[in-house]
């Protein structure tokens, strides 16, 4: 998978258990969101990483919109663990149906 935003090209790396989608800015790396699947079939989104030199650059949400893009084309749940990706999808009620419902329970949704 590959996708492209301006100036922005987002590929996706996996493996059986894990994955992770890289963010490049003018092809040079700039960050990552990554995420592991659970033993429901869902996956834990559980750390994003934007490198400094690119902090000023939007990088993080064209990530965690690949990453919700991913969960609906695969119709699986995400538990976020991550602080990024919890705090803006706890702020979007247009996105609580992609809520694992073990993690809906603990907070209150």
């Amino acid at each position: 998978m590959k996708i492209q935003w301006e100036n922005i090209t987002i590929k996706h790396e996996k493996s059986q258990d894990s994955g992770r989608f890289l963010a490049y800015y003018d092809g040079v790396e700039a960050g990552y969101i990554k995420y592991k699947w659970m033993e429901n079939g869902n996956f834990n989104a559980n750390g994003t990483l934007v490198y400094e030199e690119f902090r000023d650059k939007k990088i993080g949400r064209p990530l965690y919109d690949t990453l919700l893009n991913f969960a609906r084309e695969k119709g699986v749940k995400i538990y976020p663990t991550c602080p990024y990706v919890v705090k803006l999808m706890l702020r979007d009620t247009s996105v609580h149906d992609l809520l694992d419902d073990d993690f809906k329970k603990e907070n209150g949704l």
